[in-house]
Order: structure tokens, then C-alpha cells, then sequence
């Protein structure tokens, strides 16, 4: 049985999710815009580089998940990783931003950085979430786990879309007679320093937690094959309504801030307002994910999910239909992602009570790859995202030279506002056919370990 959390994790539990963000931004921010404007590579080897590592980043998103399942390491199943893991990625992710030999080469060793450090990096993200069923079998505090990792994540994502272009414009300027490859060179070395650094924070106060147990010999011989990890991930029902219901509503968490810009120069009228779009996008999550624990206490982990979930798609909906002065809008945007922001904090907490029920069931623990579930859900999202948004874009005439007209408007307002609305009133939805109850969780972990003890 997990013990409880120590006052070290209420405190800094969530740092790792700074650092993460922080890196991260770098490469979405900056990656396509070293090959093209500093490496100079030619546009088909970046579109071949860059189609590649996509969908290598979401097979490695579920490989990574069947590794920590089946890795054993001397210091624990989980918490290791935090220490292995972030060193390489540094090493792959600097190779991401290297223009080493000529035009092929250069970009092989680019995709080569970006799909080992994404690999990497999975494995890392992934056991720090597994952490959370580890630390604690009490649901109210997994819901406090879950939702300090989803305030620093959001918190991450307000500090990089300000720090991460200012510092990479400061580095290239200062290295500019190194050339302006060498200054991404250097900026990424510091982004993904910051990754390393705030996962060192989480390896030292989880210190004393997830170690290992020790088993017989013959019981080591009956570990669950990575077959029957699959078998046990395919016929846990509850596992894929979480993985199916996330996705839904991250289509349109993503969809929304992807096409914020769009918005704010069509229908506002300002692009400077995208800026102030984004930081209430960001802020509102962080404030909502940062009052998770607090607010799981009394509503339970599905009915906050359902509820803010859903009321978070009501209220964009609700920025759709209902004209409304600037300031106002901003007001419901900002309300619609604080509460949004509480069911998001709850992310983890949902993966690892399905994790909990299927070793309770099977007796196999996946506990890592139902952790990959949360990461495949979010490149599932994104790769949707992309296509659902060129898709409505095309679907109603955009072109960005055209005369803006009330029904350019009206398009990109269904875009930004209603679709996503809707599909987060779905995703509630689909959380409603989630069934594992709070107060069931201690008893399965208290049988869970019974079963290892005995």
C-alpha cells in the first residue's frame, strides 16, 4: 500500500511539468523554423523529417508505456526513470537542433534527435505519471497528484510562450558570429537543461517511495508477457472510455488554442488579441487544474470530470450564440477555462484508477501503459486537430488575403468556439460510462497488495 504524500511533494509536486513545458515550447515553437531559416534544408527532406517523427513520436508514445511495464530497475519501477531518462534526452534533443554534414545527413541526424528524444522523453513523462498510484491509494490525493501536474503544466506553457522565444532571440543574437545555428544549438542545451533540472526536483522528494519489493524467484518466472499486457489493456473497458473521452475533448482544448489567431483577426478584428487569448487560455487552466485537489474532496473524481468538462463546453457554446462586448467574452472564456482546467487536473488521476481496477481484475500491473494511454491521447488529439481544423478552414472559403464578411466570421467563429464547445459536451458525455468509484480504489489496492504479500 502507497503511504500517503510528504509535505516535500505537496509543495513541488508538479515542477516537473515546468521544465517539460518549457522544453517542449522550444521544439514547437522553433524546430520547423531552425530547418527552414538557419539549417537551410530543402523543404522535401524537412516535410519527410517532419512526417516521419510524427508518427514515430505516437508509436514510441505506447512503446514507452510497455517499457516501463516490463523494465525492471534496481531502485524502483517507476521513479528511476527520472534520473536515466532526462540526461539522454538532453543529448538527443541537441541533436534536433545540429546542422552536422551535408543537406541528407544533417537531416537524418535531426530526425534521428527528434525521434529518440521524444522516445525518451515518453518513458520519463510517463513514469512521473505512474508516480501518482504510487504515491498515494487514496483518491483524493491522486486527484491532488493529478492536479498539481496539470497546473504545471499549464504554468509551463505560460512562462515558455514569453521565455522560450525571448531566450532563443537573446542566444542567437548573442552567439550571432557563431551563426545563428550554433545559437539554437545553445538554446536548445538550456530548454532541455530546465527539463533536467525539474525532473532531478520530483526524483528527490519522491525519495523513499516506489521501492522495489522483493519477490521470489519463482514468482519473478510468472511476470505478465507483453501479450498478456495487451490482452489486459484491450479488455479493460474503462481504460479505453478514459482514452476515447480524453482525446474527444482535447480535440478541442488543442483545436481552440491552434486556431485562437484566427479569431482574433477575423472576428475581433485585432491579431494582438490572439496574445490575450492565450494567456487566459493558459492562466484559467492553470487556476482551474491548480484547485482540483481541493474541489475532487467534495464532488468525487467522475462527477468533477463530467461536470466541468461539460460546463466548460456549455460556456463556449455559449460564446457562439450569444453576441456578447469584448470584455465580456473574455470573462466566459476565462471562466470556461478555470473550470475546464479541473477536470483537466484530474488526467492522471483517471488513468491510474484504471490501472488500479485492471491489476485488481487481471492481476496484471499496466500501470505503465495505461499511463501511455494519456500520452496517445494527446497526439491522437493534435493529429486531429490539424486535420478538423484545414478541413473547416477550407470547408468555408478561408484564404488570408480575402475580404473579411459576416459569413468568414460566422465560419471561423464555428471553428474556434462551437466545435470545440460541442466536443467537450461529448467527451462529458463519454466520461459518464466511466464507472470506477473513488471509494472503491483503497479496498483494490489493499488486495492488490495482499495478493503480493501472500
Amino acid at each position: 500500500m502507497a503511504k500517503g504524500i510528504n509535505s516535500k511533494i505537496k509543495t513541488l509536486w508538479g515542477t516537473s511539468e515546468i521544465g517539460f513545458s518549457f522544453m517542449s515550447a522550444m521544439e514547437t515553437s522553433f524546430f520547423i523554423v531552425f530547418l527552414t531559416d538557419a539549417a537551410q534544408l530543402p523543404l522535401p527532406l524537412i516535410a519527410a523529417i517532419t512526417g516521419f517523427v510524427g508518427i514515430a513520436d505516437a508509436v514510441s508514445a505506447v512503446l514507452a508505456g510497455a517499457v516501463i511495464d516490463k523494465v525492471h530497475l534496481k531502485g524502483g519501477k517507476y521513479r528511476p526513470w527520472l534520473i536515466i531518462c532526462p540526461p539522454l534526452v538532453m543529448i538527443f534533443f541537441i541533436l534536433m537542433f545540429t546542422n552536422i554534414g551535408g543537406d541528407v545527413v544533417a537531416a537524418l541526424i535531426c530526425g534521428i534527435g527528434y525521434v529518440l528524444s521524444h522516445f525518451i522523453w515518453n518513458i520519463a513523462w510517463t513514469a512521473n505519471r505512474a508516480l501518482v498510484g504510487i504515491l498515494s491509494d487514496d483518491p483524493k490525493e491522486r486527484g491532488f497528484l493529478s492536479g498539481r501536474l496539470g497546473a504545471g503544466s499549464a504554468l509551463g506553457k505560460i512562462i515558455a510562450s514569453y521565455g522560450v522565444p525571448a531566450l532563443t532571440t537573446a542566444i542567437i543574437a548573442a552567439m550571432a558570429a557563431l551563426g545563428p545555428v550554433f545559437g539554437y544549438t545553445i538554446t536548445a542545451a538550456v530548454a532541455s537543461g530546465c527539463f533536467l533540472l525539474a525532473y532531478l526536483v520530483h526524483y528527490l522528494i519522491t525519495k523513499g517511495y516506489d521501492i522495489p519489493e522483493e519477490t521470489p524467484a519463482s514468482e519473478a518466472k510468472k511476470s505478465a508477457s507483453f501479450v498478456d499486457i495487451v490482452k489486459t489493456i484491450f479488455t479493460n473497458p474503462q481504460l479505453a472510455i478514459v482514452v476515447l473521452a480524453d482525446a474527444v475533448r482535447l480535440v478541442g482544448y488543442y483545436g481552440f488554442a491552434a486556431s485562437a489567431a484566427y479569431y482574433a483577426r477575423v472576428v475581433i478584428g485585432d491579431p494582438a488579441a490572439v496574445s490575450i487569448i492565450l494567456i487566459i487560455f493558459n492562466a484559467g487552466t492553470f487556476v482551474g487544474a491548480f484547485a482540483t485537489g481541493t474541489i475532487v474532496k467534495k464532488f468525487g473524481t467522475k462527477m468533477t470530470t463530467i461536470a466541468c468538462t461539460g460546463i466548460a463546453g456549455l460556456l463556449m457554446i455559449a460564446l457562439y450564440l450569444v453576441p456578447m462586448p469584448i470584455i465580456a467574452f473574455y470573462v466566459v472564456l476565462a471562466v470556461s477555462e478555470v473550470v475546464f482546467g479541473v477536470a483537466y487536473g484530474l488526467t492522471s488521476s483517471l488513468y491510474s484508477m484504471c490501472a488500479t481496477l485492471s491489476e485488481y481484475q487481471k492481476g496484471v500491473d499496466i500501470r505503465g501503459m495505461a499511463m501511455a494511454g494519456s500520452s496517445l491521447a494527446i497526439k491522437i488529439a493534435i493529429a486531429v486537430r490539424g486535420v478538423l481544423i484545414s478541413a473547416m478552414l477550407s470547408a468555408i472559403g478561408y484564404a488570408a488575403d480575402a475580404a473579411i464578411t459576416p459569413e468568414m466570421q460566422g465560419g471561423i467563429s464555428l471553428i474556434v468556439l462551437l466545435i470545440p464547445g460541442a466536443l467537450m459536451v461529448v467527451s462529458a458525455l463519454l466520461f459518464a460510462l466511466y464507472n470506477i468509484k473513488d471509494d472503491d480504489v483503497p479496498m483494490m489496492e489493499q488486495e492488490i497488495a495482499a495478493k503480493k504479500a501472500a
